[in-house]
């Protein structure tokens, strides 16, 4: 077992904003080191880790696999060590310097990133978001948190609560949209209609089930595919220029109705709402400047709910 009284835990610090500028005078300049020190202690992390963690490029310091490997579990670690001994103090937005990482799709990108930017902006000038999207199918995303790789998760599916912290923000109605002057539909759509036409469809996030699927529960209904497109955003124009239809969250369209001339209608057949979650690593649960920026995110939401964004 190591014995880490010999090792300088202080060294893990360096190694985070390391990984974080992946450039050695930032680094530097984040702790407010000198540059021969921020070297020096670079050399003492490739002995005690026994690898060399970032190579000299053109682009700066590029970390090794074995950097980007052990970097989870210590950023974990050095989040839960500052949350335990800064628990009594308080986030000053006004201030701070801080980047939330946040996952999300992007729908949550068109509707919602731009006012959650503006309220951040407003709070604080050293606030930034990195919004980050989804990897594929395969994507672990209850381990993205657990290893503290996001700081909140976005998404109408909610995970396993085990090192996580679940919690619904919203609702979303989805309808169909069709080009204004579509010629077989016009005042209104009938469930025929709609399984009539050809569709355009989103890539499948899971193994399972569509966004739209999940919402019609054990009713999968038989949709004719036109063609595929990678985000909701992406459905506008190509039914605008098409006799295709589409489903999806209904805040999109009402944002962009003045770009595309769309029909919107609600779906022909009677569908709950989708609840949206909004997920985050219990590791996160008390840091105060975590607990800040949900109180943003549910500010959105509230904006969501009184239908004021758009």
């Amino acid at each position: 077992m190591l014995n880490l009284r010999g090792v300088d835990l202080n060294l893990l610090s360096i190694f985070d904003a390391l990984m974080i500028e992946e450039n050695m005078t930032r680094a530097a300049d984040r702790l407010g080191m000198s540059q021969p020190a921020m070297s020096a202690a670079l050399q003492r992390l490739r002995l005690t880790f026994n690898d060399e963690l970032f190579i000299r490029s053109r682009l700066g310091m590029t970390p090794t696999p074995r950097a980007h490997s052990i970097y989870p579990q210590i950023r974990e670690a050095l989040i839960l060590i500052r949350g335990a001994l800064g628990k009594d103090r308080h986030f000053e937005p006004a201030s701070a310097e801080r980047c939330f990482r946040l996952l999300g799709d992007n729908y949550f990108e068109a509707v919602a990133l731009g006012p959650l930017l503006a309220r951040l902006q407003q709070a604080g000038l050293g606030l930034t978001v990195e919004a980050l999207t989804f990897a594929g199918p395969n994507q672990d995303l209850a381990l993205s948190l657990r290893r503290i790789e996001v700081d909140v998760l976005i998404d109408y599916v909610p995970l396993p609560q085990n090192f996580v912290h679940t919690e619904q923000l919203t609702n979303e109605r989805l309808v169909v949209i069709a080009r204004e002057g579509h010629p077989r539909i016009h005042a209104g759509l009938t469930l025929e209609q709609y399984l009539a036409e050809e569709h355009v469809f989103l890539p499948q996030r899971s193994r399972e089930r569509s966004q739209l699927e999940q919402a019609l529960g054990g009713n999968l209904l038989p949709r004719k595919k036109a063609a595929q497109v990678q985000n909701f955003s992406s459905m506008l124009p190509v039914v605008a220029a098409t006799d295709y239809l589409a489903v999806l969250p209904s805040r999109l369209p009402t944002i962009y109705a003045g770009a595309f001339d769309l029909q919107c209608f609600e779906f022909p057949l009677k569908i709950d709402p989708i609840p949206i979650w909004m997920m985050w690593p219990s590791a996160l649960e008390a840091d105060p400047a975590q607990q800040w920026f949900r109180e943003q995110v549910r500010w959105l939401a509230q904006r969501f709910d009184t239908s004021e964004i758009g």
